[in-house]
């Protein structure tokens, strides 16, 4: 059976790689994909999906503001709000119009359930981070590290009621429509069980997937292949993080690591990362403004990065041990994650400026080489995305346990 399915993403890369390997898995199973994105992701006219693009930036919104919550919050009314109205207005227009069988979206997304609802379709919300589904097992995302393990279940009504904030377009919209259900039929994670047991207490409408990975790139260009090839290599990015201090930040991680006699691949991504005036001309160090993980990773013998999921997964599967200087959101929870299943050092503050310090912390990540490599031998047999297009076929076609009725 052939599905006619709708993707909506909204965020960093961290949000709409994900999704793009979705798309491109789910047209390769012979499915019709229309893939809904800002231009954080360019439009491909040859690809095998439909783009469905999404008005606004995300990366010009943090181009702006940083990671700066006085400066979010400040900007909310005025950018934030108005921009978000208008990407669930064009995406709840979009759905009505196209009647997919099956909406994938991103949690942000908040009108993609009830505009899936209103045609007919099954609305499956794919969240990048656990927070959203209670469990005792852990705490959501956002959460902070002194909540004891008694409050893990209650404190993810904080989340919730932070969340229902922001929900009045999507009850506006179900009014509108006659639609009685807002919330999703389906939830995917892609989330590796090699990095999070799946909990025992969640429902069976939850599916943790396994991570999507987006398909390799090929080739590296000469300069890249060159430098990676001879020493050992430092990889050091922050992905669509940015604030003050990335000149001082890319400064005292190269120092960093000539003192454990490693060479630096600084990825400066939306400007975590800011490269000194003499950088480019360095033999030890290469600066790109992006690289592709799945090639590159396995040539790295450390990394240092901002902890976003897609990042953090990427260290795992290509079995490269890191260090996580978290900024905000998730990425505090996963360094603290990753430590306590014993995958990573403790994660250092994004303010830490002495290279001494993340010298030693790099040394300390090194010793959880094995485990690593480990990790990401069990991850190579995973297929989230596979297992993804399978549990919406099986929906769509009534066969799955958890086809809504």
């Amino acid at each position: 059976m052939r599905v006619k399915l709708f993707l909506a993403t909204v965020g960093s890369r961290g949000d709409n790689e994900p999704f793009k390997a979705l798309a491109l898995e789910a047209a390769a199973a012979g499915h019709e994909v229309f893939f809904a994105h800002t231009n954080d992701i360019p439009s491909q006219p040859q690809a095998p999906y439909t783009d469905v693009e999404l008005p606004g930036s995300m990366g010009e919104v943090i181009a702006g503001q940083g990671v700066s919550v006085l400066k979010a919050l400040k900007n909310y009314s005025s950018v934030m709000k108005p921009l978000m109205e208008r990407i669930l207005e064009e995406t709840t227009q979009q759905i009505l119009a196209l009647k997919p069988d099956v909406v994938v979206y991103h949690p942000k997304v908040l009108t993609a359930a009830t505009a899936a609802h209103a045609v007919g379709g099954i609305a499956i919300r794919a969240e990048m981070v656990p927070m959203l589904n209670p469990t005792d097992e852990f705490a959501p995302v956002g959460m902070p590290a002194w909540i004891p393990a008694s409050w893990n279940r209650a404190s993810y009504r904080i989340i919730d009621a932070s969340l229902s904030a922001f929900d009045g377009q999507a009850k506006k919209l179900a009014r509108r429509l006659g639609v009685i259900s807002t919330q999703p039929d389906l939830t995917f994670v892609p989330v590796s069980p090699s990095i999070i047991s799946p909990p025992k207490d969640w429902p069976d409408d939850v599916v943790m997937t396994g991570s999507w990975n987006t398909p390799g790139h090929g080739q590296l260009d000469e300069e890249l292949a060159q430098f990676l090839e001879f020493g050992e290599v430092l990889y050091a990015g922050f992905g669509s993080m940015r604030d003050s201090r990335g000149v001082a930040r890319a400064d005292a991680i190269v120092q960093a690591a000539r003192s454990l006699g490693m060479k630096t691949l600084m990825v400066t991504g939306w400007g975590g990362l800011v490269p000194g005036p003499t950088d480019h001309l360095a033999p030890d160090i290469l600066v790109r403004e992006s690289v592709p993980h799945t090639e590159v990773l396995p040539h790295c013998k450390v990394a240092i990065h901002h902890g976003g999921a897609g990042t953090l997964h990427a260290m795992l599967r290509a079995g490269v041990p890191s260090v996580i200087m978290p900024f905000l959101a998730d990425q505090p929870w996963w360094a603290r994650h990753l430590h306590q299943q014993k995958l990573g050092p403790e994660g250092l503050s994004r303010t830490t400026r002495t290279p001494s310090v993340i010298a030693a912390s790099l040394a300390a990540a090194l010793s959880y080489e094995g485990v690593t490599k480990l990790a990401g031998l069990k991850m190579a047999t995973e297929d989230g995305l596979a297992r993804a297009v399978s549990v919406i076929e099986e929906a769509e076609a009534g066969t799955h346990p958890l086809r809504p009725a």
